[in-house]
Formats: C-alpha cells, sequence, structure tokens
C-alpha cells in the first residue's frame, strides 16, 4: 500500500479543476445559439467526411492507400524543395553578408594602419619644424642681434669710461 503524496494530491486536484472547468466553459458557450449551431455543423460536417472515407476505404481500399502516400510523398518533395531553398537561401546570404563584413574589416585594417603612418609622419614632421625653430632661433640674424646687443654693452662702457677719464681730467685741472 503507497500512501498518495502531497506532489500527487495537488496533480489530481488540477487535473480535476481543470476538467470541471472545461466543462463549464463548454456549457456556458453552448448557451449562445450562435455557437450551439456552428458546433452543430461542424460535428454533421466531421460525421459526414469519417463516414465517406469510411465507404472509400471499404470500396478502394487500395486507391485510398495510394492516395495517401502520394500525398505524403509531395508533401516530402514539398518540404525538401523548402529545404534545399532554405540552404540556398542560407549559403548567399553568408556569402555576401560575410564576404562585406571581411571586406569591411579589411577596409577598417587599413584606413587604421593608415592613421598609424600618418601619426608617425606627423610626429616626423613635428619633431623637424622643432629643429627648424631652433635653427631659425640660431640665425645670423639672432647672432646679428646677440652681436648688436654686446656692442651697446661694448659701447656704453667706453663712453662711460670716456666720461669718467673726461670727469677726471675735468677735475685734475682744477
Amino acid at each position: 500500500m503507497t500512501q498518495p503524496t502531497i506532489e500527487t494530491e495537488t496533480n489530481s486536484k488540477l487535473l480535476k479543476g481543470i476538467l470541471i472547468g472545461g466543462l463549464v466553459g463548454g456549457a456556458l458557450t453552448l448557451l449562445d445559439s450562435h455557437t450551439r449551431n456552428k458546433i452543430k455543423r461542424s460535428a454533421i460536417l466531421l460525421k459526414d467526411n469519417s463516414v465517406n472515407m469510411i465507404e472509400q476505404v471499404k470500396e478502394n481500399p487500395g486507391e485510398v492507400k495510394e492516395q495517401m502516400v502520394s500525398g505524403v510523398k509531395g508533401a516530402t518533395n514539398t518540404i525538401k524543395e523548402a529545404i534545399n531553398d532554405v540552404e540556398t537561401l542560407y549559403e548567399n546570404v553568408n556569402e555576401d553578408v560575410l564576404g562585406k563584413v571581411t571586406e569591411v574589416k579589411d577596409i577598417s585594417t587599413d584606413a587604421l594602419d593608415s592613421a598609424k603612418e600618418a601619426t608617425s609622419e606627423l610626429k616626423g614632421i613635428s619633431s623637424k619644424v622643432v629643429v627648424a625653430g631652433k635653427q631659425l632661433k640660431e640665425t645670423p640674424a639672432q647672432s646679428l642681434k646677440d652681436d648688436i646687443k654686446k656692442g651697446e654693452k661694448e659701447s656704453d662702457e667706453l663712453v662711460t669710461q670716456s666720461e669718467l677719464s673726461n670727469e677726471k681730467s675735468i677735475s685734475s685741472n682744477f
């Protein structure tokens, strides 16, 4: 003897609830006359089709079998064609999209390499500009300016010395 567990009791209550809910829902839908008529027509069509199928199987079982096999083969062929179409589409998309992705990747890699080269060339150019600037500061014009400044200092010193000597000579005369 096994004792029902909580899980099996819960499952059986759930199943009972689903069945009762389905019956109540079905009964409520039958209250509508339009729904009742539709269900009645569907049941009659189902009965008639079933009777016709049974009669055909009794009269010509081979023919019904051939029709069913033919229908299954037709559906199988249609499914195979659809699978082939999907494979072809996949291959085309794969070639086109992946080809473009590879192409874009190559282009972006080339662009990145070009940018890196341009950066290194710009660094070289800027170092040359710095050197040129230093050279400009050391040009003869700068040397000339420096010489002029030195000359001015020297001349100032000479003037100062001559003034001093003049003062000495003037003071000695007195």
